[in-house]
């Protein structure tokens, strides 16, 4: 492609792979204390954070539409050659599958799950009623993080790194560390989980050289960890005013 990488793209460079980590690594030091959402204030947060990440996305494609670079190499188009790329979405499912059955087959391990969701992200759902502004937050994230973490960062770090010869390794584990460690409010072990998940999510990219089946694995991820929540979370939401409580209605990328 020609001018890429622009100027402009090493500033969305920096936001997406310096500024926004650095502001996670932030929210991980000042975590949720004994901090309580109602549903309300849980429905504002969700909608309020699918608004920052069409933001996210938004500039993205207005760069890559700017100087008339072609969607196809974004990802933004149907996957190819499906026979080398099936087995990678496979592998992932059932290595998510048997962690998470692992990770809640004792009541040790629930309990402790628990304890992590209140402490770390104690904005997740319990409820049935507070799903379809969590599914839109999960459905923002599956788009448009992937659009910016793997449409363009891969390819971003693809072309600044093309003649080195680790320049498959970089564009793929350099994006998916700024992934996971804008993630880092949610604690340590998440953050490998997520470092691992992004891995994956960058191979498949590159081989289905689509992001159709990241944005449908992301949503997926997402939308059942919080009917996880929900099913196992007691629904301690406060009931409460705003007033009472008052929660700035921002959320950390999903």
């Amino acid at each position: 492609m020609d001018k890429f990488p622009h100027w402009v793209d090493h500033i969305l460079a920096f936001v997406f792979c310096i500024a926004i980590p650095l502001y996670g690594a932030i929210q991980r030091r000042k975590g949720f204390p004994d901090m309580s959402f109602t549903s309300e204030q849980k429905k504002s947060i969700y909608i309020s954070g699918s608004f920052s990440l069409f933001i996210m996305g938004a500039a993205v494609m207005a760069v890559w539409l700017l100087f008339k670079r072609p969607l196809a190499d974004i990802g933004l188009t149907q996957p190819r050659d499906f026979r080398s790329w099936w087995w990678m979405a496979i592998v992932f499912a059932l290595i998510y599958l048997l962690d998470t059955a692992i990770t809640l087959s004792s009541k040790k391990g629930v309990d402790k799950t628990i304890d992590e969701w209140k402490k770390r992200t104690p904005f997740l759902p319990t409820k049935n009623s507070e799903l379809p502004e969590y599914f839109l937050l999960c459905f923002s994230a599956g788009v448009f993080e992937e659009i910016v973490y793997r449409g363009y960062l891969v390819n971003y770090c693809w072309y600044l790194f093309d003649r080195s010869d680790y320049q498959q390794l970089l564009a793929i584990f350099l994006p998916a560390f700024a992934f996971s460690i804008a993630h880092f409010y949610q604690g340590g072990k998440a953050v490998v989980k997520i470092f691992v998940l992004a891995v994956f999510f960058g191979y498949l990219y590159i081989y289905s050289g689509s992001l159709l089946m990241v944005m449908i694995l992301h949503f997926l991820v997402d939308a059942i960890g919080g009917l996880l929540t929900i099913k196992y979370m007691k629904d301690e939401s406060p009931q409460m005013t705003d007033q009472a409580n008052p929660v700035e209605n921002d959320l950390p990328n999903e």
